[in-house]
C-alpha cells in the first residue's frame, strides 16, 4: 500500500490526501456533533421526564388524597353505614330504601370526581350494590379474578375491561370497611367481630391515560401508574411489552425516585424515571427508549453523510484544479528534462513567476546552460584530442613497405629499368603526399581512391604477376569528404591475409581486389566495400580485433586503427562488418553517415 501510494502521480496523491483530510475532518465533526447533540438531547429528555413524573406524582397524590377524603365523607353519610352493615350482615330488608338515597349521593360524587365511573359495594356473600348495576351481580367474578378478601388494606388493582360500558378500562381501588351497628364505629380495615365489606371505586383509565399523554413528550415510550411491586396498573402488556419486564418491575419496586436510570433489555435500552404517590405506595413511571433518543440524531448522520458527499466532491474538484495548477509547472519541468534527454531543448521556457517551482525552472535553465558550456568545452577538447589522435594514426607509415619500395626502386635503377623506377617514384610520391598531408583529416572520395590506387601500383611492381585492382565510385560521391587513409589499410589486409604466403603465379584464380563506394537504400549512409577473392576472412578474429585496446602484433593493427579512427570521426553511426566466401568474395564493409561533415572543415 505504501509503495502503491508512493508511485502515484502527484495529482492523485493530492486528490487522495484532500479526500482523506475532508473525510477525517467530517468524521471527527460528525462524531463530536453526534455526541454533543445526543448528550444534550438526553439531558433535555431526562429533564422533561423528571418534571413530568414529579408533576404527575404530585397531581395524582393530591387527586388520590382528595378522592380518598371524598370517599370517606361519602361512606360515613347516610344511608351508606346502614347499607354497608346490612350488606355485610346479609340483610336485604332495607335495600330498596337505601337505593334511591345512595344513588343520589353517588351522582353528586361522580360529578365532582370525573375519573371515577362507578362505585361497587359488596359483601362476602357476593351481594353487590351499585347505582349502575346493569348486571354487575352476575359478572363480578369476571371483573375480579383476584380474591379481594385477601387484601385487608386499601389496594389498587391493575386495569381491566370496564364492564359498565363494555369498552375502555377501569382501575379498581378496593377499600376494606368494617362497621358495628351497635357501637356505630366505622373503619377502613377488616376488624374481627365486626361486619366487613368491600367498597370498590372503579377509576376510568381513559382519564388517567389522557392525563399521562398530556404529561408525556415526543421521546416518551410509556408513562404509567405502578403499584408497590412495580406492576403497571393502567396499561396492557400488548401495547407496551417493555414495561412488563421483570427486571423493570424489580427496579421500580426497589427504588422510589429514579432519575434517568438506564436499564438494558432484550429489545432496547430503557431510560426510567419514577415519582412516588402518597397513596397505597403507588408510583408514576416514565420510560424512554434509547432508540427514540437517538432517532432525531440519525438525521444528523444523514445530514453529515450528505455534507461528506458534497465536500468530497468539492474536494475532488478542488484537488483536480489545484493539482493542475501545481503540476502545470512541474509538468513543464518534466518536459524540459525530457527534451534535454532527447537533446532537443532548443527554445528556453520562460518562468515569469517567483514561486519555488518557477525558481527551480530558472535554475534548471541556468544549469542546462552551464552544462552545455561545459559539454562544448569538453567536446572541443575531445575534438582536439581526436584530431591529434586521428592525425597520428592516419599518418603512420609502415616502415617495411617504405623500405621495400625504396629497395625495389634501387634495384630497378641498378638493372637499368629507369622507366619502371620513375613510375614507382611517381606512385610513391602521390601515396606519401596524401599520407603525410598534415592538418587534413578528411579528403574527397576521389583523392582517397587515388591514394589506394597509388599503393596498389607500388605493390604490383614488387611481383611479376600483380593483383587486378578496380575501384567503382558513384559519380555523385566523388567530391564527398571521408576520413583519409581509410581504403589503403583495407587493401593492404587483402594482400597480406587474402593472398599472403602463396605465389600469385600458382593462384587457382586470377587474384583481384575490388573497391565499391555507393549509398545505401535510405540514402543516409555511404557504403564502402573492399573485396578480394583470396583465402577468406576469420570473421570472429577480425571482429574481435576491432575493439582490442592493444592488438597483438602488426597483423591486427590495420583494422583496429581504422575502427578507432572511425569511432573518433563518426561515433557509433559508423560500422564495420565482414562477409567471407573463400576464393570467391571476401568483403570488409564500412558504413559511415552520408551527411556527417563535422571534421570536414578541420584545419
Amino acid at each position: 500500500m505504501r509503495n502503491w501510494f508512493s508511485n502515484l502521480k502527484f495529482r492523485y496523491k493530492l486528490l487522495i490526501g484532500m479526500i482523506a483530510i475532508t473525510t477525517a475532518a467530517l468524521l471527527l465533526i460528525s462524531q463530536l456533533s453526534y455526541s454533543y447533540f445526543y448528550k444534550r438531547n438526553t439531558r433535555e429528555v431526562l429533564k422533561k421526564a423528571e418534571q413530568s413524573v414529579e408533576t404527575a406524582g404530585a397531581v395524582l397524590s393530591s387527586q388520590f388524597q382528595s378522592l380518598s377524603a371524598a370517599t370517606n365523607n361519602l361512606l360515613v353519610r347516610k344511608p351508606f353505614p346502614d347499607m354497608i352493615a346490612d350488606i355485610a350482615n346479609n340483610s336485604f330488608d332495607g335495600y330498596s330504601g337505601y337505593y334511591q338515597a345512595a344513588s343520589d349521593e353517588m351522582a353528586s360524587f361522580f360529578q365532582n370526581h370525573a375519573q371515577v365511573n362507578n362505585i361497587l359495594i359488596c359483601g362476602e356473600n357476593g351481594f353487590l350494590f351499585s347505582p349502575y348495576s346493569l348486571g354487575f351481580g352476575g359478572s363480578f367474578e369476571t371483573l375480579f379474578t383476584e380474591n379481594i378478601w385477601e387484601y385487608p388494606l386499601i389496594t389498587v388493582f391493575p386495569t381491566r375491561q370496564n364492564l359498565l360500558f363494555r369498552q375502555g378500562g377501569a382501575i379498581p381501588v378496593s377499600y376494606p370497611v368494617s362497621y358495628s351497628r351497635g357501637t356505630g364505629t366505622f373503619a377502613y380495615r377488616d376488624t374481627e367481630g365486626k361486619y366487613k365489606a368491600r367498597v370498590i371505586i372503579l377509576m376510568d383509565t381513559g382519564q388517567i391515560r389522557s392525563y399521562f399523554d398530556q404529561m408525556s413528550n415526543g421521546y416518551t415510550y410509556c408513562m404509567y401508574l405502578a403499584d408497590s411491586n412495580g406492576i403497571p396498573l393502567d396499561i396492557q402488556e400488548e401495547m407496551y411489552p417493555d414495561a412488563f419486564g421483570t427486571s423493570l418491575e424489580a427496579l421500580v419496586a426497589q427504588t422510589d425516585n429514579l432519575r434517568g436510570e438506564h436499564l438494558a433489555t432484550d429489545r432496547d435500552e430503557l431510560v426510567v424515571s419514577t415519582a412516588a404517590i402518597r397513596f397505597c405506595d403507588l408510583k408514576v413511571v416514565h420510560i424512554s427508549r434509547k432508540s427514540a433518543l437517538t432517532g432525531d440524531i440519525q438525521e444528523f448522520r444523514s445530514f453529515f453523510f450528505m455534507v461528506w458527499l458534497f465536500c468530497s466532491a468539492a474536494a475532488a474538484l478542488l484537488a483536480f484544479g489545484l493539482s493542475h495548477f501545481l503540476t502545470r509547472d512541474i509538468k513543464t519541468l518534466g518536459d524540459i528534462i525530457a527534451q534535454i534527454n532527447r537533446r532537443s531543448y532548443q527554445t528556453k521556457v520562460v518562468f515569469p513567476r517567483a514561486d519555488e517551482i518557477s525558481l527551480l525552472g530558472i535554475q534548471l535553465n541556468q544549469m542546462y546552460d552551464t552544462i552545455q558550456l561545459q559539454l562544448l568545452q569538453i567536446k572541443e577538447e575531445e575534438q582536439k584530442k581526436a584530431r591529434a589522435e586521428i592525425q597520428m594514426m592516419s599518418e603512420q607509415i609502415n616502415p617495411h613497405f617504405l623500405y621495400n619500395t625504396l629497395e625495389c626502386i634501387h634495384f630497378q635503377i641498378l638493372n637499368g629499368h629507369s622507366d619502371t623506377a620513375g613510375s614507382m617514384l611517381e606512385s610513391l610520391g602521390r601515396y606519401l603526399r596524401i599520407t603525410l598531408s598534415v592538418g587534413q583529416t578528411f579528403i574527397s572520395v576521389e583523392k582517397e581512391a587515388e591514394h589506394v590506387t597509388s599503393y596498389m601500383e607500388i605493390m604490383n611492381r614488387h611481383s611479376r604477376e600483380g593483383v587486378h585492382f578496380t575501384c567503382h565510385i558513384d559519380s555523385h560521391l566523388k567530391n564527398c569528404k571521408i576520413m583519409k587513409v581509410l581504403l589503403q589499410p583495407l587493401a593492404e589486409n587483402c594482400l597480406k591475409h587474402g593472398f599472403g604466403n602463396m605465389s600469385l603465379e600458382t593462384w587457382p584464380v586470377a587474384p583481384q581486389i575490388t573497391i565499391s563506394i555507393t549509398l545505401d537504400q535510405t540514402h543516409t549512409h555511404m557504403v564502402i566495400e573492399v573485396s578480394d577473392n583470396g583465402k577468406g576472412i576469420d570473421i570472429p578474429r577480425a571482429t574481435a580485433c576491432l575493439t582490442e585496446e592493444q592488438p597483438e602484433g602488426r597483423d591486427h593493427f590495420g583494422l583496429n586503427n581504422i575502427y578507432r579512427r572511425l569511432m573518433a570521426c563518426y561515433g557509433t553511426e559508423a560500422n564495420i562488418s565482414f562477409v567471407s566466401i573463400p576464393y570467391l568474395k571476401n568483403s570488409v564493409i564500412v558504413t559511415i553517415p552520408y551527411d556527417r561533415n563535422e571534421f570536414s572543415n578541420s584545419p
